[in-house]
C-alpha cells in the first residue's frame, strides 16, 4: 500500500481552483475571504509517530450547503433561533496526512442567530470503528492560558486512525475530534497570553481535536510560521518531520557521511528521514520500501540507492550496496521481520531506531547481536516527547520550520481534498 500526503482543500465540487475574491461582499461578523487559491495536487507517501504513513491538508469554512455529508450520530449542539442567512465566504482547508485512502467532499456551514454563540463545524468520531461525522459544535469561551485558532490545515496520521479504532495508547472519551496538527490563524487569545496575538499565522500539537474549522489550544503548543513558509507545508512539519529529525539528530546522533537505512521509506515519515538526512545532515540514504513504485518515489526524493525488501531478503539486499561493513543508522518503522534484518544489517557501533510497526508485528531484540558489533537500539515515542522533554520537542519543531524556510526541506504533498474526505480514510 502506498501512503499518500494530501493536502485537503476546500473548494466547490468539481472544481480545481477557487479565487475567495470572486465571492462578494461580507455579511456582519463573516470574516474576510483569503486571498490565496485553492487547488488540487498528485500523490505522496510517509510515516509518522508508531509508523505513520501518508500525510495531507486541507482548508475548512462556510457554505450554505453541506452536500453528501451525513448524519452523524445523535449529539447535544445547542439550540439556535433562525437567523439570517450569511453570504458564502471560502472554506477553511484542513490537512490531512492520510494512510493512502481516497476520501469524499465536506462543505462546512457556521451559524449565527439570535441569543446564540457561534458555531463551527468538527469531525467527530462519536463511535469506534465507524466513519467519522461532521457536526455542528458550539465554541467555548478561550481560558487566559488558551489561543483559539482558525484552522486552515489538520495532518491525517497513522495515530489518528488507531484513535477512531480504539487501538490507540491514548484512548480518549467519545465523543471526540481526530486532529494531532495544524497550522491557521490566531482568531483570539486568553488574557495570559502574550506569545501570539490576533492574525499570527500558526501551527499547533494538539491531543486528538484538531480535525475542525476552530481549535483552542493551551498557547505552549503553538509556534509562530516564518515567513515565507505556506500554511499547507506547515502543516506538514509537526509529526512526520518531527519524528524524523528526533530519530536522526537527538537519537541517533547521525553524522555527514554516515549511511542512513530507512525503512516504509515511502510514507510520510520515511520520506521526511531522506529528506533531513539528505539535504540537512548530508548522509547517504538507502530507502527500503515494499514495492517499485514506492521505491521509484523514495528515489525522486533523494534516496542514493534502494531496495524493495519484497522481493527477498534486506540484509543481503543491503551488503550489495555497501558491503560487510554495513549502515551506520536504521530508522525503522516496520517491526517484525524487516526490523531484524535492518538490525543484521548495522555497522560496527550502529544505532539503529524503532519509530513504529506499520507491518503489524513487533519483533522481540536478540540481545547477542547488540553486543557483537556494539550496537544500540532504541526507540522513539514521539508525543512523549512533547510531555517528558518539552524543550527538545520545542527546539526540534523549531528547526524544522527554520529548514522549511531556507527552502533546506522539501515536504513532499501529493493531493488536496476536503475536510469531509476524512469520514471515510478514518474508520
Amino acid at each position: 500500500m502506498i501512503y499518500c500526503f494530501y493536502c485537503f482543500l476546500s473548494s466547490p465540487a468539481g472544481s480545481t481552483t477557487r479565487d475567495p475574491g470572486a465571492l462578494g461582499t461580507r455579511a456582519p461578523g463573516v470574516r474576510a475571504p483569503r486571498s490565496d487559491t485553492w487547488g488540487r495536487t498528485a500523490s505522496r507517501g510517509w510515516g509518522g509517530p508508531g509508523a505513520v504513513p501518508a500525510t495531507g491538508v486541507s482548508r475548512v469554512g462556510r457554505s450554505r450547503a453541506i452536500p453528501g455529508v451525513r448524519a452523524g450520530p445523535a449529539l447535544s449542539r445547542a439550540s439556535c433561533h433562525p437567523g439570517p442567512p450569511l453570504r458564502a465566504s471560502p472554506l477553511r482547508a484542513m490537512a490531512a496526512v492520510a494512510w493512502g485512502r481516497c476520501l469524499p467532499r465536506v462543505w462546512l456551514l457556521r451559524r449565527t442567530g439570535p441569543g446564540c454563540g457561534r458555531h463551527y463545524r468538527a469531525a467527530l468520531c462519536a463511535e469506534l470503528k465507524h466513519p467519522l461525522a461532521i457536526e455542528e459544535v458550539a465554541s467555548r469561551p478561550v481560558r487566559p492560558h488558551e489561543v483559539r485558532v482558525d484552522v486552515h490545515f489538520c495532518g491525517v496520521n497513522f495515530a489518528d486512525i488507531l484513535v477512531c479504532r480504539g487501538q490507540y495508547q491514548e484512548k480518549p472519551q467519545l465523543p471526540f475530534t481526530p486532529g494531532m496538527e495544524f497550522s491557521g490563524t490566531v482568531l483570539e487569545t486568553g488574557t495570559d497570553v502574550s506569545t501570539v496575538k490576533e492574525g499570527d499565522r500558526v501551527i499547533g500539537v494538539s491531543r486528538f481535536n484538531g480535525m475542525a474549522e476552530e481549535c483552542i489550544i493551551d498557547h505552549k503548543t503553538l509556534w509562530q510560521i516564518p515567513e515565507g513558509v505556506p500554511l499547507r507545508e506547515a502543516a506538514t512539519l509537526p509529526v512526520s518531520y518531527v519524528t524524523a529529525i528526533l530519530a536522526l539528530e537527538h537519537r541517533a546522533c547521525t553524522r555527514p557521511g554516515e549511511t542512513v537505512l530507512v525503512t516504509a521509506a515511502a510514507g510520510a515519515t520515511g520520506l521526511a528521514v531522506i529528506d533531513v538526512a539528505t539535504n540537512v545532515l548530508q548522509a547517504k540514504v538507502i530507502a527500503a520500501a515494499g514495492s517499485d513504485e514506492k521505491c521509484r518515489l523514495a528515489m525522486r526524493k533523494g534516496a542514493q540507492s534502494i531496495v524493495n525488501y519484497s522481493q527477498g531478503s534486506l540484509k543481503e539486499a543491503v551488503r550489495k550496496l555497501v558491503g560487510s561493513d554495513g549502515v551506520n543508522v536504521v530508522i525503522d518503522a516496520v517491526g517484525g521481520d524487516v526490523f531484524l534484518e535492518a538490525l543484521r544489517s548495522l555497522a560496527w557501533e550502529g544505532r539503529i531506531v524503532v519509530v513504529g510497526f506499520a507491518g503489524g508485528t513487533i519483533a522481540s531484540v536478540p540481545a547477542n547481536l547488540l553486543l557483537l558489533k556494539n550496537v544500540s537500539a532504541m526507540g522513539l515515542y514521539w508525543g512523549r516527547y512533547k510531555e517528558q522533554n518539552f524543550p527538545v520537542f520545542s527546539r526540534i519543531l523549531s528547526s524544522a520550520l527554520q529548514y522549511c524556510q531556507q527552502g533546506r526541506i522539501q515536504p513532499h504533498i501529493g493531493a488536496v481534498f476536503k475536510l469531509e474526505e476524512e469520514q471515510k480514510i478514518i474508520t
